[in-house]
């Protein structure tokens, strides 16, 4: 099949969802997936099936971006509850004023970019202490 060919094949797919039935989503989501789809409504799983089509047409996600999506996502959902991008925490250490800014890939202290708080306070005071500890983060 030529890239034409395959572009219209997608096109026709992906048109053909939106005409299908809850029962044809379903056995859909069977002969793609081989299992049962999950109970999230006909929206999410045109949506999933229209992202299927085209990854086992064009091809999927490079494992190296995957994995970096991946902990993306872990450090937001792990920074979401503590601070907003762009915010500011200060905490004085040994009388030394030290300032982080909460960043959406990361937590940047002195130009470099962290995973979390607890990276931060273990270069500030040269051991292992619990970030939200130090900086006085209350919750998640």
């Amino acid at each position: 099949m030529d890239k034409q060919n395959i572009t219209e094949s997608v096109r026709r797919q992906l048109l053909a969802l939106e005409q299908m039935t809850p029962k044809e989503l379903e056995e859909k989501w069977k002969d793609l997936f081989g299992s049962q789809p999950p109970a999230y409504g006909r929206v999410f799983m045109r949506k999933r099936l229209a992202y299927r089509i085209q990854e086992l047409f064009y091809g999927g996600l490079s494992p190296e971006l995957r994995t970096q999506m991946l902990a993306q996502k872990k450090l937001k959902k792990r920074n979401a509850g503590i601070m907003k991008p762009g915010n500011h925490l200060v905490r004085e250490w040994h009388g030394e004023k030290h300032e982080v800014v909460i960043r959406s890939n990361g937590i940047e202290y002195r130009g470099n970019i962290f995973r979390s708080l607890t990276a931060v306070a273990k270069v500030i005071t040269g051991v292992h202490w619990n970030g939200k500890s130090f900086f006085g983060v209350k919750g998640d």
